[in-house]
């Protein structure tokens, strides 16, 4: 597959399933305003009351389909992008209202005071805004970025001229609504009009004045995520990832300081070991849980991976910080594929660690996600930066980018995900011609070690701020390569069971239950699981003895892990979900 706007083409195991993704959702889910999903905001499904909150795969898909184009230039992609883009700028009303409520059920009609709305018409809309800002850039039509900022029109007049507040517009303690603010950001950077910016000031404010919500002031002050609002994982990140793009484009450092905590307080207490954002032990499956609570039937939502991508992914780009480019990895590598169909159509609605594989239909918001998430990766991997290229996830790929007026390619051409080793070679300089840049790769969090060879000679790179830093007068034909110790390593964990008399949502506030010892195993930066049947609803643990965990034995060869009864393999590597009953078990009991 060529790249010819944003020129890197992903190979691997990460490069599989963007190709099947490409082909897959991408391809079939919409291909022309006559699929189901558009056809939703036509006069008919609007008058039968057919929209709701399907209607945010047309939003989803016009940003994951323009970021496609990107990457890959594919003319095909384009005409389905125009066509139904074109169609749904048809379907907007001269107010500047785009959605799939019919007009009686649009949420300027049903905002109680001091009370959330059930329905989900301004996330619709703010979906619509990000897919059609994307479309503009992709495509260099001012008229889809016009589209989006009528949508802004409506939604300011609604909120200035007849008092809505943004976050009674949706649900989850306003989280909902206010989310919006990322999409408006996006539009903001390429239409800097006063009116996004005026709806850009009322997310903030809102999220930090509604009072069960106050998002910036308890982010801030260092509470747990989970404490904050009713913990809504996906709507959360999606806020804390427009207050990281807000900081970027205005600065205030309350911002920072909300979303540096959040992130530190999720990857702390709230990760699986597949890098997911998760919930399931209090609530709901789709709330995190107390700091303080784990089980080994870790349930992560596919819009919650999508998001926490994104907001690491901002993250990122805020501080350069390597710390988050290896998350953002071992999220891609794990909690993503652990998600995804082979046949890149369909995605599991909630990943778990230990339980069975649950994929639900084809209208389930977490497909949409996942395809989103899968066509973000790429642009993810790699960074220009003043002083040279940054790999952020390791992946065997290429990469061409211009430095000081000249261009430069990147070949990784290593199977890093299965050995632990890179390999870059430097491309695309004529003759004697030399470049000088760094080239800097991110230290992932699990490599305590590594070994760093330049044109077959030892090198001694320098490391800063969670990079390993090679500068240099570089050549073409030079070649870099990184070696990390690919080695079995193992996590613990304890559950302490606490019994409230529900199947799924065991949180109480005593103890009456039991403690039991698990562990995981991983090598480089896949995580290992096996088939056996275990979940929360029929406990049926796999169980080691102390022995057994401690012997654990690694086959590099055959990418696998004995550990007891037990034969793990990469979950990156196992069969996707498909019509039968499938399991998978990451947590392994300790006797």
């Amino acid at each position: 597959m060529l790249n010819i706007i944003l020129n890197i083409v992903v190979g691997g195991l990460l490069g599989h399933a963007v190709d099947a993704g490409y082909n897959g959702r991408l391809a079939q889910y919409i291909n022309s305003p006559d699929s189901y999903a558009i056809r939703l905001f036509s006069p008919e499904m609007m008058a039968k009351g057919k929209g709701g909150w399907q209607g945010e795969h047309a939003g989803k898909w016009l940003y994951a389909a323009s970021k496609a184009y990107e990457r890959t230039g594919d003319p095909a992609v384009r005409d389905r992008i125009v066509s139904v883009a074109d169609y749904l700028v048809s379907r907007q009303e001269e107010d500047g209202y785009l959605g799939c409520y019919r007009e009686d059920k649009r949420y300027y009609h049903r905002p109680a005071p001091e009370a959330m709305t059930v329905d989900w018409d301004t996330w619709i809309m703010a979906y619509l805004i990000k897919g059609f800002t994307e479309a503009s850039i992709a495509l260099d039509r001012s008229d889809y970025a016009d589209c989006a900022l009528n949508i802004v029109n409506f939604l300011h007049w609604t909120v200035f001229d007849q008092g809505i507040k943004i976050a009674q517009t949706g649900q989850h303690s306003g989280m909902a609504g206010c989310g919006m603010l990322d999409p408006l950001c996006d539009l903001y950077a390429i239409r800097p009009e006063p009116k996004v910016k005026d709806m850009i000031d009322v997310c903030i404010r809102e999220m930090d004045e509604t009072p069960c919500l106050q998002l910036i002031t308890l982010a801030g002050k260092g509470y747990d995520v989970a404490l904050i609002g009713n913990g809504k994982i996906y709507e959360m990140l999606r806020c804390l990832t427009g207050l990281a793009k807000a900081w970027q484009l205005f600065g205030n450092d309350a911002l920072l300081k909300a979303c540096t905590n959040a992130w530190e307080s999720v990857r702390s207490s709230h990760l699986t070991t597949l890098g997911g954002p998760w919930g399931g032990i209090n609530f709901c499956w789709e709330l995190f849980n107390r700091a303080a609570e784990w089980a080994p039937y870790e349930c992560t939502e596919t819009c919650s991976v999508m998001e926490w991508m994104h907001f690491t992914r901002e993250m990122l780009r805020i501080t350069g910080d390597g710390k988050y480019a290896s998350e953002l990895e071992k999220t891609a590598y794990n909690a993503l594929m652990a998600a995804r169909a082979e046949d890149g159509l369909r995605w599991e609605y909630y990943v778990r660690t230990n339980g069975e594989l649950t994929p639900r239909g084809d209208w389930a918001c977490c497909w949409s996600s996942g395809m989103t998430a899968l066509e973000d990766v790429p642009a993810y991997m790699y960074e220009t930066r003043k002083d040279g290229i940054y790999v952020n996830i390791i992946s065997e790929s290429t990469y061409e980018t211009s430095l000081k007026s000249k261009t430069v390619c990147i070949k990784q051409n290593a199977d890093y995900a299965r050995c632990g080793r890179a390999e870059f070679e430097i491309e695309g300089l004529s003759g004697n011609d030399k470049a000088s840049f760094t080239l800097a790769v991110h230290q992932p969090e699990w490599a305590t070690d590594y070994t760093v060879k330049v044109n077959g000679k030892e090198a001694r790179p320098s490391v800063k701020n969670g990079y390993i830093r090679i500068k240099r007068n570089w050549k073409d034909e030079d070649k870099v390569e990184l070696v990390f110790p690919y080695e079995i390593r193992s996590v613990e964990k304890t559950w302490e069971y606490r019994n409230a008399g529900k199947k799924e949502y065991n949180f109480s506030n005593w103890y009456n239950g039991f403690t039991r010892h698990y562990v995981s195993y991983c090598a480089g930066p896949l995580v290992y699981a096996c088939d056996h049947a275990d979940s929360f609803e029929r406990l049926n643990p796999l169980k080691l003895s102390r022995e057994e965990a401690d012997a654990a034995a690694f086959d590099s060869g055959a990418l696998e892990i004995h550990a007891g009864p037990a034969t793990l393999r990469p979950i990156a590597l196992m069969p996707p979900f498909g019509e039968d009953r499938q399991w998978r078990t990451v947590w392994l009991q300790l006797k």
